[in-house]
């Protein structure tokens, strides 16, 4: 399976407003609108090498979606593990990917669930939170293509980048990129600006995770970056932006917009002509 790509523009606007050379990265134009398509392309690919006949992974959005996508062009049958507020628009889509889809009361009994499958003789393409560094995403090294796309369309590493995170397998395979490209090309490794989400009630669902992982902390020790949490009103509001933008995000995915406002009026603000990356994870699906 070919990896999707998503175009690096360069914003005008933004730059003039900031003082800085900022790109925008939005991406919304694989097949399911979501940066997940570029792990579960790999994941699947990991799966069918490893001799899986079965596979499981834990979502209630994007990831499921992307890696059922994956697994029905593949031939892989998917059970997707979920919470039982899984909203209907990601059942609706699960079902039309062919996934089966278990639900459960909560996050605990998810993993719980998730175990019990994988003893089944379930290939596992998630990790569940207890797991974290001691098992890593199937198909992260997928992620690693948004790093080379970058660098290709800047001619170099960015100074910094901006983006949402839930538990790290996304940033963790995009700095895996860089660090690659810096052992190839001798190119630069950004810095790491992370928005997350706390309360599973949070209109930024996808990306809530009141811990942090093993994998955003080695980004963020690795690249001198820092993260933060976003309230309810701070994402819509990034959602606000990013349509002033011509961009229809997902709340969580256009936190980089507000990140961006904050930073500058914070002190010491954005450095005078750094080269900023906001990278956008998904299409709002509220339509």
């Amino acid at each position: 399976m070919s990896q999707p790509a998503s175009p690096t523009t360069f914003s005008p606007s933004l730059s003039k407003a900031y003082g800085a050379r900022i790109y925008l990265k939005p991406e919304i134009h694989s097949a399911t609108g979501s940066y997940k398509d570029r792990m579960a392309a790999a994941a699947v690919e990991e799966a069918l090498r490893a001799g899986a006949t079965k596979a499981v992974v834990t979502s209630s959005g994007n990831q499921g979606i992307a890696i059922a996508r994956a697994a029905q062009a593949a031939g892989l049958p998917l059970l997707v593990v979920a919470t039982q507020h899984i909203l209907p628009f990601y059942r609706d889509e699960l079902r039309r990917f062919g996934a089966e889809l278990e639900t459960v009361p909560d996050m605990k009994a998810r993993s719980d669930r998730f175990h019990e499958r994988v003893a089944e003789g379930y290939f596992p393409l998630s990790v569940v939170p207890e797991d974290r560094g001691q098992k890593s995403q199937a198909g992260k090294s997928g992620y690693a293509a948004i790093a080379r796309e970058i660098v290709a369309a800047l001619g170099a590493a960015p100074d910094f980048l901006i983006l949402p995170v839930c538990f790290g397998d996304g940033c963790s395979g995009i700095l895996s990129g860089f660090r690659e490209l810096a052992r190839e090309r001798g190119t630069g490794i950004p810095k790491f600006f992370m928005i997350r989400a706390k309360n599973t009630e949070d209109v930024a669902f996808s990306i809530t995770a009141d811990i942090t992982t093993p994998e955003v902390a080695a980004t963020l020790e690795a690249t001198g970056g820092w993260s933060t949490y976003f309230t309810n009103e701070e994402f819509l509001l990034a959602q606000r932006l990013g349509r002033e933008e011509g961009l229809d995000l997902e709340p969580a995915a256009a936190a980089p917009f507000l990140a961006l406002r904050k930073w500058a009026a914070a002190s010491p603000g954005i450095p005078a002509g750094a080269t900023i990356v906001l990278l956008f994870t998904a299409i709002n699906r509220e339509r």
